[in-house]
């Protein structure tokens, strides 16, 4: 007899907890079916940037560092170049 009423009362609480969960899946999909806001997009103006001395110095000093670089690439280049004459 005391089995019958654990069942029953497990059943109860089953049910009750579906109960819930139907109810409050139910609420959210009602509570998520509104209507979007809709925002107009509206364009800004750009923003100029001028840097500052110590930004200006840094990109100096960068196209500086490009340079000799690059004229380091070029001089290993031609000295490649006459390697590979002597070699043939």
């Amino acid at each position: 007899m005391k089995r019958k009423q654990q069942y029953e009362a497990s059943a109860r609480i089953a049910m009750i907890a579906l109960i819930g969960i139907v109810l409050s899946l139910t609420i959210m999909i009602a509570i998520g079916k509104h209507e979007p806001v809709t925002q107009k997009a509206v364009a800004q103006e750009p923003i100029l940037w001028t840097p500052t001395p110590l930004e200006q110095r840094k990109m100096d000093s960068l196209y500086s560092i490009d340079a000799v670089t690059k004229a380091d690439m070029d001089s290993i280049m031609d000295l490649i170049d006459a390697i590979l004459i002597k070699l043939d």
